[in-house]
């Protein structure tokens, strides 16, 4: 039950939640919360980042910046489900949610030097995991780099100068790309470079750092930290963006959104992750060779129902599956949390990007079919 709207800035909205009955909320600072929606009669489903903190345990909140049509594609539809918020959620509606979930937590990489690089709505798991930090007195160093586009656009300022002066340990470093008249501006200005990085954090090596924010900014990020050679296995990333495009876009998905996209490291590191190349990504093919496929044609067979689900060719699995009524389990539907995951009975799936997935198992929200594919599911 939504408990409080807060307007945040012009464009951006703060929505706290309770549970009724009520219970707490147990989840990792930096995690995501999955909204199911009832919109004109279609569910639709979308994935949040936690902008509040585990320490307060009694209310959960996501902040939304709303989704102007896209400025390289003037013919799409802006983001449906950000501004269905701020349109229709007031205080009091009611609405489903998925428990939350996600890696992009510093829960999961133990560090005393942090370093929270973010722009525009990227700053909400930064601030969930500051939050944190700040509420249990931990002496964990925070040093704190958020871009916007002008003053106006900052989120969450009044609290994270307050965090900076209340806390010897957090260190605030604030810049904006575009000047605006009459709103005067001393801080830092433009996205983060090496002369801005060096001034604010002459100890970066000694860091983990979390970035997050639009796709522009993670890549102009990555290829900072290439540059000056930060140790690649102290790196984290998620970005935020638009769903990629499809051909027939399923009623069930949204075409453009404030979307979580992707959580992977700077470069490849050994072991049991696959990292997906910085450079235009081939497609994988997953083959099982005991039943070969007979069907030209995309068809995924839901082995415990016998429901036969066709796809378009550039549907996803899960996708495919909800446009005709199959419920799967999912979460992130980006590939990176897991919870979609199913065993592949028979048949070959593609993936736009290398996937790190248990052999014999696949990622329903980004595997595509090729050919028949029978699931266990």
């Amino acid at each position: 039950k939504c408990v409080q709207i807060i307007d945040e800035t012009f464009d951006v909205k703060t929505f706290t939640f309770v549970c009724e009955p009520p219970v707490k909320f147990d989840y990792q600072p930096g995690q995501f919360l999955t909204l199911n929606l009832d919109i004109d009669g279609k569910i639709v489903k979308r994935s949040y980042s936690v902008s509040s903190t585990p320490s307060r345990p009694h209310t959960i909140e996501i902040t939304v910046k709303r989704v102007p049509v896209p400025e390289d594609e003037p013919s799409a539809p802006p983001g449906l489900i950000s501004n269905w918020l701020h349109d229709n959620l007031k205080v009091g509606s009611q609405i489903e949610v998925n428990a939350p979930m996600g890696k992009f937590t510093n829960f999961a990489n133990p560090s005393a030097k942090l370093f929270l690089i973010s722009a525009g709505s990227g700053i909400t798991p930064m601030m969930s995991m500051s939050r944190w930090i700040c509420d249990t007195v931990s002496n964990v160093d925070i040093v704190f780099f958020y871009s916007a586009r002008s003053p106006q656009d900052l989120i969450f300022r009044q609290e994270l100068e307050m965090m900076s002066s209340r806390y010897p340990n957090f260190k605030l470093a604030i810049s904006v790309t575009r000047s605006v008249a009459g709103q005067p501006w001393y801080g830092y200005r433009g996205r983060i470079n090496e002369q801005i990085l060096l001034a604010i954090a002459p100890d970066y090596q000694d860091r983990t750092v979390y970035v997050c924010g639009p796709n522009p900014f993670m890549e102009a990020t990555k290829k900072l930290l290439q540059k000056i050679n930060f140790p690649g296995e102290n790196y984290y990333e998620e970005s935020f963006g638009r769903a990629k495009k499809k051909q027939k876009p399923t009623p069930t998905v949204a075409t453009a959104d404030q979307t979580l996209i992707v959580q992977k490291p700077l470069v490849p590191v050994p072991a049991t992750i696959v990292e997906p190349s910085l450079a235009v990504p081939a497609t994988r093919i997953v083959t099982a060779r005991a039943y070969p496929s007979t069907s030209p044609s995309p068809l995924v067979v839901l082995s415990k129902s016998g429901q036969e689900v066709t796809c378009d060719g550039e549907q996803c699995i899960l996708d495919a599956a909800e446009a005709e009524g199959a419920a799967l389990p999912f979460g992130c539907r980006m590939g990176v949390c897991g919870a979609c995951k199913v065993k592949k009975i028979d048949g070959e799936v593609s993936y736009d990007d290398d996937v790190a997935c248990e052999d014999g198992f696949i990622y329903t929200c980004v595997a595509r079919p090729v050919g028949r594919v029978v699931i266990e599911a």
